[in-house]
């Protein structure tokens, strides 16, 4: 008897658990569900905003009737196309290497680079044309 009333016992602790567990996934659910729709609010308005290089020639065109040798990254071509400028290009006083100097494009400060150009060696085949 004593048992059958401890196992009766150990399933109402069980039960109150899965309840109040419950409940608290049901909480994080709604903050859950409450913060992703003030996110997709806040994306709805942020994409009024558009940027020029977004738009079609002709907009662009007519916006810049005066300032018609302005500098821009936007190509005027049939098809629109985007166009990226890595974060390196854009630092300060970056100056990349000359494509023939057989340093990378990439090498920071390759005026002032010393050592090997090419520190690695490689097997000679046609496919490398490697030099003989």
């Amino acid at each position: 008897m004593a048992a059958r009333l401890h196992l009766i016992l150990i399933f109402c602790l069980l039960l109150i658990l899965l309840t109040s567990t419950n409940h608290n996934a049901n909480a994080n659910a709604d903050a859950e569900i409450q913060r992703h729709s003030t996110l997709m609010n806040e994306t709805l308005q942020w994409q009024q905003f558009h940027s020029h290089f977004d738009l079609q020639p002709e907009t662009i065109e007519d916006e810049n009737n005066d300032e018609s040798h302005r500098r821009s990254l936007y190509w005027k071509s049939p098809a629109p196309r985007k166009y990226y400028i890595s974060y390196g290009a854009l630092s300060a006083n970056r100056v990349p290497c000359p494509p023939r100097s057989g340093r990378s494009y990439y090498t920071h400060n390759c005026f002032r680079a010393r050592g090997p150009v090419h520190p690695y060696t490689r097997g000679c085949s046609a496919v490398t044309r490697c030099r003989r």
